[in-house]
C-alpha cells in the first residue's frame, strides 16, 4: 500500500557539527554536538535549538489540530 502524502516539509533531528546560532533566536547558541531541528527549504536547511524547535512544533501541532477540526466540521 502506498504511503500517504504528507504536508510536512523535510525535517530531521541531528547534531550540530560546529557551533552556530539558532536561526529563530540569535541569542541561542548551538555548540558542536548539540541536538537541533533541521528544516529543509529547497537545497538549504534552517537549524533550530531544542527550546525554539519545541515551541515551533507545539504551535504547528495546534494549527494541524484546528485544520483537522475544521475538516471534521
Amino acid at each position: 500500500m502506498p504511503r500517504p502524502k504528507s504536508i510536512l516539509q523535510r525535517v530531521e533531528i541531528d547534531e550540530a557539527q560546529r557551533a552556530h546560532n539558532c536561526q529563530h533566536n540569535a541569542a541561542h547558541r548551538l555548540e558542536r554536538g548539540d541536538k537541533r531541528l533541521k528544516v529543509w527549504d529547497g537545497r538549504s536547511a534552517d537549524n533550530y535549538c531544542v527550546p525554539c524547535a519545541l515551541g515551533i512544533i507545539t504551535i504547528d501541532i495546534a494549527k494541524l489540530q484546528k485544520l483537522a477540526e475544521r475538516l471534521r466540521g
